[in-house]
């Protein structure tokens, strides 16, 4: 396995699918809900903002750097105020409240949030995955 800077020291092709899809995919594996609240604006608004932060080509394609994805992916993030007002807790609290989602019995979601960092990193994480399986994929190939 290469190491954690080489990793991410790439260059990949993503389609701006993979950016929505894998938009999607975490802000409802984060969320204290099953569905977060304005899912399909939320990922409608990401498309529109992502076609504008990178050059995508006529089949809907971008070379993307992996080294600083995340910041590039949160600064889009938080040009979307239905994105932002996930990171706070419906509750309205503002004391220092620790919720998991793997903590046992009921807890009111209504305090918990998406943190919308995380939301970068792990949509970056998804680019880094996919091109980890590539290059296995491609090695078993050849083998």
């Amino acid at each position: 396995m290469k190491n954690v800077q080489e990793r991410f020291n790439r260059v990949v092709w993503a389609f701006v699918s993979d950016f929505t899809g894998a938009m999607g995919k975490w802000l409802i594996k984060l969320s204290p809900y099953v569905v977060p609240d304005n899912l399909v604006t939320c990922v409608q608004k990401f498309d529109s903002e992502i076609r504008k932060a990178f050059v995508f080509d006529t089949a809907d394609m971008a070379h993307i750097e992996l080294a600083g994805l995340t910041g590039k992916v949160y600064s889009v993030l938080e040009k979307i105020p239905e994105v932002m007002a996930l990171n706070t807790p419906k509750s309205g609290h503002t004391s220092n409240i620790f919720v998991s989602r793997f903590d046992a019995g009921p807890s009111n979601p209504d305090d918990n949030f998406i943190d919308i960092v995380a939301l970068a990193q792990n949509i970056t994480c998804e680019f880094a995955d996919r091109a980890d399986a590539e290059c296995w994929l491609e090695r078993e190939e050849k083998a």
